[in-house]
């Protein structure tokens, strides 16, 4: 009888004990999205948000891809830091390397938090120019770019569809937390002062990344 009664206490307690582990991590993420977003008058200057946030969370699927330059990544990369993301296909147009150069811009203009933004590129295989990838490689050193096979771009497309609008040619930025959610995007008509502000704020709130 007492052991009857003690495994399932036992089991209790360890459940808690997890669940308030998971909650210190994610606390100051969710810190950080309520000063944001229901307290702006909390911070410093304009409140007005240049982003448009994904809620609830959308937890990225796992994958299994090799960058432009041979190295293999799952996602384990997006842990620990903010990744700024961009989804395309075939050969990139003006307008996706308007986005790709207003990533790196962003994360430039973060001055001490540089380190805590780092900036991924997801491609289907199926339509990947290989030429342009070389090309924008040279052009964005540092930018990690990786190719999606079919079914893992169609997980991926699932996660980062919104609005009806399809992903990989939605050429919209994705903000991705350091716990691996969607968290927030932007659209190719946004101003990149407006995005370089709004995660001024949020690394200025977050403890995370």
């Amino acid at each position: 009888m007492t052991t009857r009664n003690t495994e399932p206490a036992s089991l209790a307690r360890s459940r808690a004990s997890m669940l308030l582990v998971i909650s210190l991590f994610a606390a100051p993420v969710v810190l950080a999205w309520a000063i944001f977003y229901l307290f702006p008058d909390l911070m410093e200057g304009e409140t007005v948000n240049q982003g448009t946030l994904v809620a609830p969370v959308r937890a990225l699927p796992a994958f299994s891809a090799v960058t432009g330059k041979g190295e293999s990544i799952d996602r384990t990369f997006l842990r620990g830091k903010w990744t700024l993301v961009y989804l395309a296909q075939g050969s990139c147009d003006e307008t996706c390397v308007q986005q790709l150069y207003n990533i790196r811009q962003t994360r430039l203009t973060q001055g001490k938090n540089i380190d805590r933004l780092q900036r991924l590129m997801f491609w289907k295989a199926k339509d990947l120019d290989a030429g342009k990838r070389e090309e924008l490689q040279a052009h964005f050193p540092g930018q990690t770019m990786v190719s999606l096979d079919e079914q893992q771009a169609e997980r991926m497309a699932a996660v980062f569809s919104l609005d009806g609008n399809q992903p990989f040619t939605a050429k919209r930025i994705y903000l991705i937390d350091p716990l691996g959610n969607l968290m927030m995007y932007y659209e190719s008509t946004d101003e990149p002062r407006g995005i370089v502000k709004d995660l001024q704020r949020l690394l200025k709130y977050s403890g995370l990344g």
